[in-house]
């Protein structure tokens, strides 16, 4: 039986933990108006929750050091940190003080006057050049989704018959009723810090407030004319990358080809510079030459005389010897040697002879000749050379010209060559850098309006988390006012003792009290 038992307790709990709880024990749904009085300085003096529900069975959560019902005589139940009650009103207010005083905002107030601070309750009647600081910031003690999602109201009143020269950076200011009003807009996740500055006396302010809200903007920004434009424009900056690498591609051809008409305009040029050389030594030979055979020709003269003396004397030796021999013959001479002894075969030694003198003769005088016309070419030569000379030198220059204007534009599609590759460079990066900028400004825009509206989480509670049904949170809190103490009302006089005589004048309106 006892194992019988256990198991069934055991299959009972099994059964407990698996069915859901019902509807009845879920918190009912709500709102909750959160209200603080705080000290002159931001600090929290007491902290009140307003819960709002529909009528019916309620259920609720918070740790409260007292609730009260705002709406009906009906008693709430109160045991740990549930609240209960079962109302027929059709709406129902109860407050619950909290023990926690932890806001999501940490505010901190000071107060300078001429240049010292003071503290705020110091500050009624006082006279001077006075200066407010007012810091909020986020309280991390405090689930943070309240200071990421809600913004703050901040709004402080000064009174122009007691505050002059105001001076408030960054806030909205209005009139009213003869006090400037100063509001300050904190979006969700930012905090504040800013001085308000103003000539006062006998200065008394209205107390400051601070009203947190969750932000429903509703905006719905269309990105598709913006996505649209980016798109072409990321298309344009595809085609300028391409465009970029095209014209790049191009000149670095252009800058090959440059290089090798460099390389062989400095082959030329040194070529060049050896031509100029060689046309030096040319034109050197050449004068050297044409001076020896002018020289040469100076004895061609001296030679032609000698060798026809040569030839004259040959004959007078021939024409000697065959007298002497009694050879009956005419003269012979160079113009009839050869018809007188072709027809005498016995004479052709004396023939031989002669042909040779006058071969000779002949040979020298076509050798000066021929000296004469060396001479003569030579001589144009050494011309020709000495205006090769010249030209070789102009057309040395002019190539060496040509080659440094050629290494200065090389020098020059170099650099350009290398500014193209970091504009590629750069087009590249900025077709890398925009190929998303579609996704990108959606998600600034986003991100944009996330700033103004919040994260956009789940409407929490501030009272307690068991509280999972709420559907609004709002903040009002307000700061002491600065204000002169009441003046007590003076103590009335004393009666006067009036004697009989004095009284009965009174009542017939003949006594005169003063």
């Amino acid at each position: 039986m006892k194992r019988i038992f256990a198991i069934v307790t055991a299959l009972t709990l099994l059964v407990a933990t698996a069915i859901p709880s019902s509807a009845a024990d879920l918190p009912s749904a709500k709102q909750e108006v959160v209200y603080g009085i705080l000290n002159l300085d931001g600090s929290v003096n007491n902290l009140y929750v307003v819960n709002i529900f529909d009528g019916g069975a309620i259920r609720d959560y918070g740790s409260y050091l007292g609730v009260r019902n705002l709406t009906t005589s009906e008693e709430i139940s109160q045991s740990g940190d549930l609240i209960t009650i079962d109302t027929n009103a059709d709406r129902l207010y109860y407050q619950g003080t909290l023990g926690n005083k932890d806001l999501p905002w940490d505010v901190a107030i000071r107060y300078f006057l001429d240049g010292k601070e003071i503290a705020g309750q110091e500050l009624a009647g006082r006279s001077g050049k006075l200066r407010i600081n007012l810091s909020v910031k986020q309280n991390n003690k405090v689930n943070r989704s309240f200071f990421e999602d809600y913004a703050l109201q901040v709004a402080l009143t000064l009174d122009n018959k007691l505050c002059s020269n105001i001076e408030a950076e960054n806030a909205t200011v209005a009139e009213a009723g003869g006090k400037k009003q100063l509001a300050y807009t904190v979006l969700p996740g930012n905090g504040i810090e800013t001085d308000i500055t103003a000539d006062v006396r006998n200065f008394e302010m209205d107390a400051i407030t601070l009203n947190g809200i969750r932000l429903a903007l509703g905006m719905a920004v269309d990105s598709d004319q913006f996505t649209e434009q980016i798109a072409e424009l990321v298309q344009a900056i595809k085609g300028l990358d391409e465009g970029a690498a095209e014209l790049l591609d191009g000149l670095n051809r252009l800058a090959g080809g440059m290089q090798k008409y460099v390389d062989g305009m400095q082959a030329f040029n040194a070529g060049l510079g050896q031509f100029a050389n060689g046309t030096n030594q040319l034109h050197a030979g050449a004068a050297a030459l044409s001076d020896g055979l002018s020289q040469l020709t100076t004895q061609n003269d001296v030679l032609v005389s000698g060798a026809l003396a040569i030839q004259q004397a040959t004959f007078a030796s021939v024409n000697a010897e065959l007298a002497k021999r009694g050879v009956q013959l005419p003269v012979l001479t160079p113009e009839n040697y050869t018809t007188v002894l072709s027809a005498i075969p016995q004479l052709a030694p004396v023939k031989a002879q002669l042909d040779g003198a006058v071969q000779f003769t002949q040979g020298l005088k076509g050798y000066v000749g021929g000296v004469a016309q060396l001479g003569q070419g030579a001589a144009e030569l050494a011309n020709g050379t000495a205006e090769l000379q010249a030209s070789s030198s102009v057309l040395a220059a002019s190539a060496n010209e040509l080659y440094n204007a050629a290494a200065e534009l090389n020098a020059a599609m170099q650099q350009l060559r290398d500014g193209l590759t970091a504009y590629k460079n750069g087009t590249k990066q900025l077709r890398d850098g925009t190929s998303s900028m579609g996704s990108q400004i959606q998600a600034q825009i986003d991100q944009m309006l996330g700033g103004i509206s919040g994260q956009g989480g789940k409407v929490v509670s501030f009272v307690s988390e068991k509280n999972t049904n709420v559907s609004a949170v709002q903040f009002v809190l307000k700061t002491e006012e600065v204000v002169l103490p009441a003046t007590p009302p003076a103590a009335p006089p004393s009666p006067v003792r009036l004697s009989f005589w004095q009284k009965l004048l009174k009542l017939f309106g003949l006594y005169d009290q003063a």
